[in-house]
């Protein structure tokens, strides 16, 4: 399986991913499939999710706190890398 960026095809995920619904942006979304889409390297992920962080923060909610804070591209790179080793990819 391979990490693939693709689209909603008639308001449904496509039958070629197994696993969607992950780092929307715009009408692209990531999922896990093969056979269509865009497929992204782990190193073209982080790069498409961080470009993504960079136009609309990502948030986080700390448990001290009772409001939202932006995350840290560090942060975001080590969300991406531990989404990337559950789902076996390296």
């Amino acid at each position: 399986m391979a990490i693939i960026k693709y689209q909603l095809d008639n308001g449904r995920t496509p039958s070629y991913i197994t696993d969607g619904g992950y780092y929307p942006v715009g009408n692209d979304i990531i999922g896990i499939g093969s056979g269509g889409g865009t497929e992204l390297t782990k190193s073209q992920l982080l790069s498409w999710v961080l470009s993504a962080h960079g136009s609309s923060p990502f948030q986080k909610q700390p448990p001290a706190y009772r409001s939202y804070v932006t995350m840290t591209d560090s942060e975001v790179t080590t969300m991406v890398n531990d989404w990337c080793t559950e789902k076996g990819i390296s």
